[in-house]
């Protein structure tokens, strides 16, 4: 299957962690109910736990882009920066996979 893979680098603000993790689970359960999404992975940064990063993969460009243009979702992500969470975010083609599964 091809996917569409959206990855976000996340900068969690000082302080407590878990209103940001928990706006962030928010939108996870959103994107669960929208066409076109087929999931999701949160990874954190080991020596910068401040630092996620977020792979998102949707059925198509267009799914992705229905799902953050929605209004809904506008709101969801702006509650993060309002808590100070900064992203940088974008949609990425495959170039090249390597090793089992090509994951």
């Amino acid at each position: 299957m091809n996917e569409h893979a959206f990855f976000n680098v996340i900068t969690l603000p000082e302080g407590d962690d878990a209103p940001a993790l928990e706006a962030w689970a928010a939108v996870g359960v959103w994107m669960e109910q929208q066409e076109g999404f087929l999931g999701s992975t949160l990874y954190r940064n080991r020596v910068n736990p401040k630092m996620l990063i977020n792979k998102g993969r949707f059925s198509t460009q267009e799914a992705f882009m229905a799902s953050v243009q929605n209004p809904e979702f506008q709101a969801l992500s702006q509650t993060l920066t309002d808590l100070g969470v900064e992203r940088v975010a974008g949609l990425y083609d495959t170039v090249r996979d390597f090793g089992a599964g090509g994951n």
